[in-house]
């Protein structure tokens, strides 16, 4: 397994735990109806300091793991396999983007007090987590891609 590789599975699991854990917090916040414009970023700043840490550490676990000169090279195969993820990441995001666009305009037109007393705040909130998921699954995509194309091509 090359060290690129390794490193897209370490920020895989990375992406699937903290963006996991994120989305289902913010679930139960909203749930609980405790969910608050401030609540929320700095539980995003939290999860994007961890995945942070989390990917240092998965960088420095494949670097260990391999020998160095695997680290520094890039053959035109992983080149290829990187456009190809890239390609495919950059597809869900506009479909996932676009999908949520769709659906928050259906569900605003069926509830019009969808933003209550603060409107600015709400939709603002809305609104980022929803290109934090979308980016989420899109890198989620990429590096779960390039996995697979490592896999079947080396």
């Amino acid at each position: 397994m090359s060290f690129k590789e390794k490193l897209s599975g370490f920020a895989l699991v990375n992406i699937v735990l903290v963006w996991g854990f994120y989305f289902t917090r913010l679930a139960q916040l909203s749930a609980e109806g405790t969910l608050t414009a401030d609540r929320s970023l700095w539980l995003l700043i939290g999860c994007i300091v961890v995945l942070l840490i989390g990917y240092i550490i998965g960088a420095i676990a494949a670097a260990r793991s391999g020998p160095q000169s695997d680290i520094l090279v890039r053959d035109e195969r992983e080149q290829a396999i990187a456009l190809k993820a890239s390609n495919a990441a950059f597809m869900i995001l506009g479909a996932v983007l676009g999908g949520l666009s769709g659906f928050a305009y259906v569900y605003s037109v069926k509830h019009p007090d969808l933003l209550g007393n603060e409107p600015l705040s709400t939709a603002a909130l809305v609104a980022v987590n929803g290109v934090v998921l979308a980016l989420a699954v899109a890198e989620a995509v990429r590096h779960l891609v390039s996995i697979v194309l490592s896999r079947r091509i080396g």
